[in-house]
């Protein structure tokens, strides 16, 4: 008899909760306007004279596989600035004229200066392939300054690729079950985007779910004593090569207050940028005004915006280090 009133409270609680999800979900499709849409996969192109449209931005890449134009269509700048870094840079989910470098070379012109802003990223990487671009292109572009703008995942080591479909894909089971979850059910997407846009900000993010990686930074994390022993190496070969040498921070566009999870990051990396002469700023104050959702792409995507890009590009045009570099 126990038994029998156990399985049936057990089969009434199970059908209780399958009729709240039933009834949550048809809710969620009558009252939230909102089309569901595959879990965003960055594209990266290392091939060069390239054209990919990929959710919906066309991307294309000129002679040496950089979104940038073609050699013998360059700007007769007096001078060029050589601009690295990752997905961010290289403009994951934007157009070209939302590109942080189109941003750069606008604002630089409107001010009087001719000067040229070349997007050198290839879309993925961390310090060691940015170093290997930076030699690569030094000798084509000739630039008076580098600009390497920093994200979390240089700290890591390099993401892998999915065969020849060039995308790089989340490895972590606690991420593909998420995508699976969201992309089934619009209840559990609206879920989903109200933790990651508004309860975030208020609760954190907890460091379980990170990388660890990211945090107790020391040389015996192997990543993050890469990228030291990169950046030191991309500012001496930038002081052997008279190139000013200049380094930008971008948060993590989660949880952009005090409840930040990287802020140890942070801190360790300006101590590094101080105690090694690398001139550096960071974004974290200029876009900490803002509602993170408010500088993605898409509720997908949190790559940052043309919004994201204009605030730093008119940031970094009033940074007296990056004016006195131009100087040089």
């Amino acid at each position: 008899m126990k038994i029998r009133r156990l399985l049936y409270n057990l089969l009434l609680a199970i059908a209780s909760v399958a009729v709240f999800f039933v009834i949550a979900e048809g809710l969620t499709v009558l009252l939230w306007d909102y089309k569901l849409q595959g879990s965003h996969v960055g594209v990266v192109i290392d091939k060069g004279d390239k054209r990919v449209v990929h959710e919906g931005i066309e991307y294309v890449t000129n002679s040496l596989g950089l979104r940038e134009r073609e050699l013998d269509r360059r700007p007769k700048a007096q001078k060029t600035i050589l601009v690295l870094g990752d997905s961010f840079v290289w403009g994951d989910g934007i157009p070209v004229e939302s590109l942080i470098t189109y941003k750069l070379e606008k604002r630089l012109s409107g001010l009087g200066y001719s000067i040229e802003v070349v997007n050198g990223s290839g879309g993925a990487g961390n310090a060691e392939s940015e170093y290997q671009r930076l030699i690569w292109l030094t000798p084509i572009y000739r630039p008076s300054m580098v600009i390497v703008f920093f994200f979390t995942n240089d700290i890591l080591e390099a993401s892998d690729v999915v065969d020849d479909s060039k995308l790089l894909v989340a490895k972590s089971w606690r991420q593909n079950i998420k995508e699976f979850l969201r992309s089934k059910s619009l209840f559990f997407a609206f879920l989903y985007y109200l933790y990651k846009d508004r309860i975030v900000e208020i609760v954190g993010v907890p460091q379980s779910l990170l990388p660890p990686d990211y945090f107790n930074l020391s040389d015996s994390k192997p990543g993050w004593k890469s990228f030291k022993d990169y950046a030191l190496k991309m500012r001496d070969y930038c002081n052997q090569n008279n190139v000013s040498f200049r380094y930008v921070i971008i948060p993590t566009l989660t949880c952009l207050n005090n409840r930040y999870p990287y802020k140890e990051m942070h801190d360790k990396l300006k101590q590094f940028f101080s105690d090694s002469g690398i001139e550096y700023f960071d974004l974290f104050p200029v876009f900490r005004p803002y509602r993170p959702s408010m500088l993605w792409v898409n509720l997908e995507n949190s790559h940052w915006n043309d919004l994201g890009t204009s605030l730093a590009a008119e940031t970094l045009v009033k940074w007296k280090s990056f004016l006195i570099g131009l100087e040089r």
